[in-house]
């Protein structure tokens, strides 16, 4: 993503100058001082690329400071949690950095920024970072838009992903399915047929392309079946559906028998379903 009209503080925060172009404008921080940026989007940092920045900062050195903010006499990172991560690798006693004075809203926008823009984040992390930020900040789409140099219509449908079931937001995290996946699928009425079409992908492995296909015709299948399904109980699956946040599935027959079958496509989404049910 190329940067776009980006605020004069968040253009600050995120300057691209090198310790030798800020000359005395930089300090040396001990690392067991810096903590890490509580509005950092990136839940999750890969190891190997920490390995890999290491061994570029011992051959090359910290061409970059990192950038902090002191509160309550500690120091946060705003920008370079990974070089900071990767020197206390070289067990680095201390960091080069640069102190700055900026508000929370720049801190939280900043640190979105630098990880949409150096290191992609997956497009549910950036979701969640952009939700995150509007809902402290209190600042609208479009605002939250031209700070972050992001096209209103990108943005937006980024922000739609959120409304995915957990397990498919699972799947966009993991690489199982990509960001183009997830939007062809979100297209579906509910929960349950997103599901439902999740499993298809992964089952055949499709394609972008292939999904979209599938989709559109998604509701052409059964539909006898659909047509003679109780209005009234598709309803009551659908809140189900809602509030287990996963497949869910009533069968029944004309006598009135029947059974609810939950869905959970792995364990640790067992325990969550299995957990709702012992509550009181």
């Amino acid at each position: 993503m190329k940067r776009k009209a980006l605020g004069k503080g968040i253009e600050a925060i995120i300057s691209n100058k090198s310790s030798s172009e800020l000359g005395s404008n930089f300090v040396e921080i001990n690392i067991e001082d810096i903590y890490p940026n509580p509005f950092q989007p990136r839940k999750k940092f890969n190891i190997e690329k920490i390995k890999d920045l290491a061994n570029s900062i011992k051959e090359a050195g910290m061409i970059q400071p990192v950038i902090v903010y002191k509160k309550d006499g500690k120091f946060y990172l705003v920008v370079g949690e990974r070089r900071w991560r990767a020197v206390q690798y070289l067990k680095w006693k201390k960091v080069p950095a640069i102190i700055k004075d900026v508000s929370s809203d720049d801190i939280m926008i900043g640190a979105l920024v630098e990880n949409i823009q150096r290191e992609d984040l997956n497009a549910i992390e950036v979701s969640e970072g952009i939700e995150s930020v509007m809902k402290k900040s209190g600042l609208n789409q479009e605002n939250i838009s031209k700070k972050i140099g992001m096209k209103r219509s990108t943005l937006t449908n980024l922000l739609r992903l959120l409304k995915l079931p957990e397990a498919i937001k699972q799947g966009v995290i993991s690489n199982e399915i990509t960001q183009g996946h997830a939007r062809a699928i979100l297209s579906l009425n509910s929960n349950d047929d997103m599901l439902e079409a999740f499993s298809k992908v992964l089952k055949k492995k499709l394609s972008v392309r292939q999904t979209e296909s599938f989709v559109k015709k998604f509701y052409l299948k059964d539909t006898k079946k659909r047509v003679q399904f109780d209005p009234d109980l598709q309803k009551i699956e659908d809140k189900l559906v809602k509030f287990f946040l996963t497949k869910v599935k009533l069968k029944y027959s004309n006598k009135g028998e029947g059974r609810i079958e939950i869905y959970f496509t792995k364990l640790e989404e067992f325990e969550r379903i299995y957990k709702m049910f012992l509550k009181e």
